[in-house]
């Protein structure tokens, strides 16, 4: 009989060392994302800075942190989405025509061909950039943008939101 209790407890002392070997029974730690927001992980640090690019061969790089320490404006406006949607907002952040004048881009631009993260596009006129409701935003309704948008998203006041991208990488000048 005890050699019986002996081998069982030799048995069940080889099971429990060969799952926490592998790593059973421990508790897998929360990710702080949902499942479906995995595919954003380092997506917010990489839109921390947003690339020029110039057929002049300036190729600056604006640092988002620099650009919030820049006067803000606010811009109150309807956000009309490609779905019909309506989202009535105050968005605050630097007028976009400032924040090229600060990275020295100036003269003849046709468009800005804007780039978010997720590859979209969005091809802004020059004239369109320079108005004083086309900004920067890094705030709405008085609070930051939410993570999923990024530290920053142009806003076009006076447009319907195919322009109002998100998630900026880059910026291309189109001249």
């Amino acid at each position: 009989m005890n050699v019986r209790r002996a081998l069982a407890a030799v048995a069940i002392i080889t099971t429990m060392t060969a799952f926490l070997a592998c790593g059973c029974g421990q508790e897998e730690k929360p990710s702080p994302f949902l499942e479906s927001e995995r595919r954003l992980e380092g997506m917010y640090d990489e839109c921390k800075t947003i690339e020029i690019s110039d057929p002049l061969g300036e190729q600056p790089e604006i640092d988002v942190d620099e650009v919030r320490d820049m006067p803000m404006v606010d811009v109150d406006t309807v956000l009309v989405r490609s779905n019909g949607m309506a989202k009535a907002g105050v968005w605050t952040g630097v007028p976009l025509s400032e924040v090229l004048r600060r990275y020295g881009v100036e003269g003849d631009i046709t468009e800005i061909r804007m780039e978010a993260w997720d590859g979209y596009v969005a091809k802004i006129p020059y004239e369109m950039a320079m108005r004083p409701d086309t900004i920067l935003a890094f705030e709405e309704d008085g609070g930051p943008l939410p993570q999923e948008e990024g530290p920053v998203r142009l806003v076009v006041g006076s447009e319907d939101g195919f322009y109002w991208i998100h998630r900026i990488t880059r910026m291309e000048i189109v001249r």
